[in-house]
């Protein structure tokens, strides 16, 4: 088995053609089937079968092609960074929760000076992304904190919490409240796969409270949008976003707690000269 008849495989599988699938190889078809045949051997599967005359994978065909697609993604975007770290340039691949899309991570790349770097940035929830930076295919993530041994997490950044309801909510005259005033009302949070779910769970326990959850939703905006058509209120952290919408933040009597989050990388990997330029970039905006 080699890399031609990987390519090769994963070609015809998109084409599902031998005749399409050898010209975009600048083959001849022939030596396309001849080579797929050896593969099929070598893993004594049958990876494709016929269908008219196209043809398509079969269950092991998928299985295959499941497996070695990231593989060979990741290989090219391989080759491709070590030509551009050959000519000067480097890409960084960023991972960060959403909430720290719209102001904070523009912000810290658009201010670093370097020409030759690149970023490929990637938004999601901070155990995925931890996930993805175990597996190498993140270089740094700015997320909530998660206790592994194997990544460095640095706190950059830590938001207030606070209540926001609709601009014509009973409560909205109060620049402070407690939290026992919204125990009786409708209450919007996030789902549990968010890493700020937690953090409100905790605030509302501390405070000893049960709201009734009419809501879980994933997005800020949208936990924002919700509460701005009074259909419940809600405990968030002080971002932009809720100073575009009809609601009113409210602070929080009686607590300490705040949102924190890190700049996470893997301790025991081979840093690049612009991983640590951009490091240095990101302690110095702390600081």
């Amino acid at each position: 088995m080699n890399l031609y008849q990987l390519r090769y495989f994963t070609t015809l599988a998109q084409e599902e053609h031998y005749t399409k699938a050898a010209l975009k190889l600048h083959i001849t078809q022939p030596s396309l089937t001849h080579a797929i045949h050896l593969l099929e051997d070598e893993l004594d599967v049958v990876l494709f079968e016929k269908k008219g005359r196209n043809v398509v994978l079969t269950k092991y065909g998928k299985l295959f092609l499941k497996e070695i697609e990231p593989i060979l993604n990741r290989l090219d975007d391989s080759i491709e960074n070590i030509k551009q770290i050959s000519k000067g340039k480097e890409t960084l691949n960023i991972g960060f929760v959403r909430r720290l899309g719209m102001s904070y991570i523009p912000q810290l790349i658009s201010s670093f000076q370097n020409e030759n770097v690149t970023f490929q940035c990637h938004s999601g929830f901070s155990y995925d992304l931890i996930h993805d930076l175990k597996k190498n295919d993140l270089d740094i993530v700015f997320c909530s904190y998660v206790d592994d041994q194997d990544i460095f997490f640095k706190p950059v950044i830590t938001q207030e919490f606070y209540v926001i309801v609709s601009l014509n909510h009973p409560l909205a005259k109060n620049d402070e409240i407690d939290l026992k005033q919204i125990e009786d009302l409708p209450f919007i949070t996030f789902t549990k796969n968010s890493g700020i779910r937690p953090m409100i769970d905790h605030l509302l326990e501390k405070a000893k409270i049960h709201p009734h959850i009419s809501m879980e939703l994933e997005e800020d905006e949208v936990v924002g949008g919700f509460v701005g058509h009074d259909l419940g209120v809600a405990i968030v952290p002080d971002m932009a976003v809720y100073d575009l919408l009809p609601i009113k933040k409210i602070k929080i009597k009686d607590i300490d707690e705040k949102q924190t989050f890190y700049m996470a990388y893997l301790k025991n990997t081979q840093k690049s000269k612009a991983f640590l330029e951009f490091i240095e970039h990101v302690n110095c905006d702390v600081l």
